[in-house]
């Protein structure tokens, strides 16, 4: 799919819309249908959108119907066989027929004929047989092989991972496509391509923000029981001398610095109904676990602020209940595995739970109907036995603390009845202030005069009369006062109480969040240290097991040369014994000629002597071609050749010529094979016989020699 390519959105086999992509990113796509609108659809686009590739029958029934309808008039099986071959897979003609109505083509005009027709396509050669009644086409050029470079990669893997039937070349076909764009896949696709085979040359150096929801379930649920299998491979040790199991040689292909249980948690928080989510989230453990209960925990305080009017509320709350199901597993889970030591950032994440949980009740939204499963979700966890008591107990304290201060922001928001009480209080206090200041003035005017009686009588009397008034008034005042002031003054002591109590509990928290901060920096630095050990020490196996390997084969190959050669050897002696044997016999028949035959000739005799004496130069000669084919001069071979040797000496036999040795060309005592050369060097010496009544040594075999090289 690329700007300016065609797609189309269909409503089972009938075309809803046509329209065009007008923009396109890696994780949008803008098309502008027919009539003006434009869609934003996330990538991977959905399944019911699909991309039109110029040339096929889906692009003309879009582009010009007319005058696809007018080819179609005038040859219905040509139309056919193409739609056939675009759909890679077995058809119908049933199907074909709703394909051909759903393009919007008029097929009156073979409308009682397509028991005919189906009798024709099926004479178009490629077109086969699939069944009783099922059509597919048989050869190059199906859709998937002839438009899958048009697919972009992440159609071509949802085509791909689908259950329907496909052959080879659809598959190599899609698994090339997939492999082009590796780039523009998401870490769950990209994660099912490698489980399903695909070649992945280039891993990113880290994952992109991933949206499972974007993705597939199909796909999603293949990605997760992939990263589950290869973070165990991860985790099994290959014992030295052991072959890794497939799933170990496969996890070796990701890179190591590639974390893939993180993937896990943006999946185990969708709130959707997944069972690649479920699977998912019985995976996860430790960390992973409390980082996906976390992201559940943003999940329902950001459904608290969705409108009613945005989604259907019933479907809301059918997926936030998928969601709180999965999650409460997944807690269930978390907090039955508190370590025996070192359980801080257990407790840590157990306290946070609990105060999050609380402050989602004492939100005022909490009590509206469609909140109900988010009102659910947090008193499971504000009351699961999991957590300890203490810790829910200073929930609750926050809790009411927080629902207390919401009352009051909403009684500070007013009523007209708060309103009329501010006046009357306000007159109350008025009166006793005006009381006050006559007697103060009564009192005054007494001091100034205190040798008028008459006006002392009068302030007196004045006074008197006006004693009980005042003292109503007060006792009305103090009475108002005091019952409107205690329920707030018992309300604030609480507040100020419980704030108290809050800020003990903030400040032990933070003491102990600082520890168990500095306890998890110097665990993680030893767990560096020791991960680091055990790289070094793996990769010191690796290497001792390779040199190993290569000494074990290195002996094994030099022993299978020492027992070939110690067979030759052994075969090389029963010659030779052989031959002494055969020396005797002529010995001693030579021995009866001469006393039988005195009268036999001294060239006879001397010509039966070099025969035999050329019996053992044979011996001699391949004893000598035993020897030097050794590299140890001190081994077997080279030490029976030298006693061979000495023996055949006694009988006046030597050797003629040293391996290695440069000389002039002699055509008596050499033997040229590759030809005769002015300079020779000697590759296996010859050998002669010289006798006491002899000239000349006499050639009983020739030296084997070689040109030398110019």
């Amino acid at each position: 799919m690329e700007i300016g390519s065609l797609v189309e959105q269909c409503d089972g086999n009938a075309v809803r819309r046509v329209g065009t992509v007008r923009s396109l990113d890696e994780r949008e796509v803008v098309v502008e249908w027919m009539g003006g609108e434009r869609e934003y659809l996330p990538l991977p686009v959905p399944e019911s959108v699909r991309t039109l590739v110029p040339g096929t029958v889906r692009h003309k029934a879009a582009t010009d119907l007319a005058a696809l309808q007018s080819e179609f008039e005038a040859d219905p099986v040509k139309i056919l066989a193409e739609l056939v071959r675009e759909t890679g897979e077995r058809t119908t003609m049933t199907a074909l027929r709703k394909q051909v109505e759903g393009l919007g083509i008029d097929t009156g005009g073979i409308a009682d004929q397509w028991g005919h027709t189906r009798r024709l396509l099926l004479a178009v050669p490629n077109v086969k047989r699939d069944g009783q009644n099922g059509l597919r086409w048989d050869g190059a050029g199906s859709k998937a092989a002839s438009s899958g470079r048009h697919l972009s990669a992440s159609e071509a893997l949802a085509a791909l991972v689908s259950g329907t039937r496909k052959t080879k070349d659809t598959k190599q076909s899609l698994s090339a496509a997939v492999s082009a764009g590796l780039d523009a896949l998401s870490p769950y696709e990209l994660l099912a391509a490698h489980a399903r085979g695909v070649p992945v040359t280039e891993w990113p150096r880290q994952w992109t923000k991933s949206h499972p929801e974007r993705v597939p379930e199909e796909i999603r649920l293949i990605a997760a029981e992939h990263i589950i299998e290869m973070s165990r491979a991860r985790s099994r040790i290959v014992l030295p001398g052991t072959e890794p199991s497939p799933p170990a040689i496969k996890a070796a292909e990701i890179p190591s610095s590639l974390e893939l249980l993180t993937l896990l948690v943006p999946l185990v928080a969708m709130p959707v109904s997944s069972p690649a989510a479920d699977k998912a989230a019985k995976a996860l453990s430790g960390e992973h676990a409390w980082n996906a209960l976390r992201t559940v925990m943003e999940r329902f305080k950001q459904a608290l602020s969705v409108s009613s009017e945005s989604e259907d509320s019933q479907d809301r709350e059918e997926r936030l209940t998928s969601l709180s199901t999965r999650a409460g597993g997944l807690l269930k889970t978390a907090l039955k595995k508190r370590p025996r030591e070192d359980d801080l950032p257990w407790l840590d994440s157990a306290e946070e739970m609990a105060f999050r949980a609380c402050t989602l009740l004492a939100d005022p939204r909490m009590s509206e109907q469609r909140n109900r499963p988010v009102r659910e979700w947090a008193q499971h966890v504000a009351d699961h036995p999991g957590i300890p008591a203490e810790i829910r107990e200073a929930a609750r304290a926050v809790q009411d603390v927080a629902s207390a201060e919401a009352a009051d922001a909403a009684e500070a928001d007013g009523t007209g009845d708060g309103d009329e009480r501010t006046e009357e209080g306000r007159e109350a206090e008025a009166v006793p202030e005006a009381l006050t200041v006559s007697v103060e003035e009564t009192e005054s005017t007494d001091i100034e005069g205190e040798g008028d009686v008459g006006t002392v009588g009068s302030a007196e009397a004045t006074t008197v009369s006006d004693e009980p008034l005042q003292e109503e008034t007060e006792d009305t005042s103090d009475g108002t006062s005091e019952a409107a002031q205690e329920p707030e003054r018992d309300s604030q002591a609480e507040i100020e109480a419980l704030k108290r109590l809050l800020e003990e509990e903030r400040s032990s928290a933070e003491t102990a969040r600082a520890e168990h901060e500095r306890r998890h920096r110097d665990a993680s630095d030893a767990l560096a240290e020791a991960a680091a050990t055990v790289n070094r020490l793996r990769l010191r196996i690796t290497d001792e097991e390779k040199h190993r390997a290569e000494a074990e084969a290195r002996a094994r190959a030099a022993e299978a040369t020492a027992e070939s050669v110690q067979r030759g050897l052994e075969e090389a002696e029963q010659r030779v014994e052989a031959m002494t044997r055969q020396l005797r016999r002529r010995d001693d028949e030579l021995r009866q000629a001469r006393q039988t035959a005195r009268g036999a000739s001294q060239a006879q005799l001397r010509q039966a002597r070099i025969d035999t004496l050329r019996v053992l130069a044979a011996g001699l000669t391949e004893v000598a071609d035993q020897a030097i084919h050794e590299d140890d001069e001190t081994g077997p071979a080279h030490a029976l050749y030298r006693r061979i040797l000495a023996r055949a000496a006694a009988a006046g036999v030597l050797d003629v010529g040293a391996l290695g040795e440069e000389t002039d060309y002699d055509p008596v005592m050499h033997r040229a094979p590759g030809g005769p050369a002015a300079r020779v060097v000697v590759e296996r010496p010859g050998f002669v016989w010289q006798g006491p009544r002899e000239p000349e040594p006499v050639v009983l075999e020739q030296a084997l020699v070689r040109g030398v090289e110019q």
